[in-house]
Formats: C-alpha cells, structure tokens, sequence
C-alpha cells in the first residue's frame, strides 16, 4: 500500500512539472521498516513561489495513514501564504489538523496533495500571480 501511494504522489507531482505553472518539482519516497514511509518535497512556481511537503505515513488494516504532514506554501520573499499541518500546539488548538494562513489559524480535514496544488492554483488565479 505504501509503494503505490509513493506512485500516487509522483503521479501528482509529474503532472503538475510537466505544466509551464511549475519551473521544478521533486519528490523524495523512502519506504520504511514496519510498513512505514516517509516522503518529502518541493514545487517551484513560475511567480518563485514554493510548496514544500512532507509525510509520516503508516499502512494498517489496508490504509495509508498521515501521521504527521505539513504542505507549506511561501511566497518568492519566503513569507508565508499558508500551511497545513497537524503539529501539536501551545496553547492546544481545538483540532489538531488545522491550516495556517498570514492572518490565522483555522481547523481543516487532512487534504490531499493534488487539493493543495488545485489550492495554489485558485490563488494563483486570484491574484494574477
């Protein structure tokens, strides 16, 4: 289950680097010993914006489950525009998956990596970057 969600992933992420949207794209898919995995990396936009992405993951009962993640999306000045993670907090927040943005913090579902790019994509769009 790991191995094809690593194919999942590079799937996404080949589909967005072969767009003129993305100057470059890597991924990095290391499978680990108790049906574990870890992945991590980073796509450049053509506005020098940057998604940077890492997982934990760990297969049980025939899923792959998000231990740890964050999606952290920063302008070309590195300043950020938002993250989603599920890092704890101090003070605890209500959930613990939540997404930051410049102005907040706000619960939110565990996205996909494929909503987060569609995400960046619709920003984009808005503000004609």
């Amino acid at each position: 289950m790991i191995q094809h969600y690593f194919e999942l992933i590079r799937a996404c992420v080949d589909l967005y680097a072969a767009t003129d949207f993305v100057l470059s794209a890597s991924v990095n898919c290391e499978a680990r010993p108790g049906a574990q995995g870890y992945l991590n990396g980073a796509l450049l936009f053509v506005d020098g914006s940057v998604l940077h992405f890492t997982e934990f993951l760990d297969e049980a009962y025939g899923q792959v489950e998000k231990v740890m993640y964050t999606y952290h999306y920063q302008d070309t000045h590195h300043q950020l525009i938002f993250r989603y993670d599920n890092a704890r907090h101090r003070p605890p927040l209500p959930l613990q998956e939540h997404k930051h943005t410049p102005e907040q913090i706000v619960a939110s579902p565990v996205p996909l990596l494929a909503e987060v790019l569609a995400e960046i994509v619709r920003y984009q769009g808005e503000f004609g970057l």
